[in-house]
């Protein structure tokens, strides 16, 4: 597969528009003084991405169907992840060792 030149500088400014628009908030927001009610929402906010990252895996549904079924590989791999979740208290951890399982799984099966 080749790149041209357009294809690259695409890629190059949508890296630097997706950068910019994470940045500019952190930047805003680290000026101004939060009250802790919306720092103690703010703070639930990545477990609620986590947990709608984690049920759009497991649970799946498929095209022109009105069932859902569970892809049994996630399901497998949700047991030692939250293990691991419990055991470290560490997000970075938890992804890095779900990714593990997974990936173990997908070389299995």
């Amino acid at each position: 597969m080749t790149t041209d030149l357009h294809t690259l500088i695409l890629i190059i400014l949508c890296g630097i528009v997706t950068l910019l628009v994470r940045i500019i908030p952190f930047v805003m927001i680290s000026k101004v003084s939060l009250p802790a009610t919306v720092i103690k929402w703010l703070s639930y906010i990545p477990i609620t991405l986590f947990t709608a990252l984690i049920i759009d895996g497991v649970i799946q549904q498929y095209n022109h169907t009105f069932g859902y079924t569970l892809n049994l590989s996630y399901v497998i791999a949700i047991i030692p992840t939250v293990i691991l979740a419990i055991f470290t208290r560490s997000l970075t951890v938890t992804i890095i060792g779900g990714i593990t399982i997974i990936a173990c799984l997908r070389l299995v099966f």
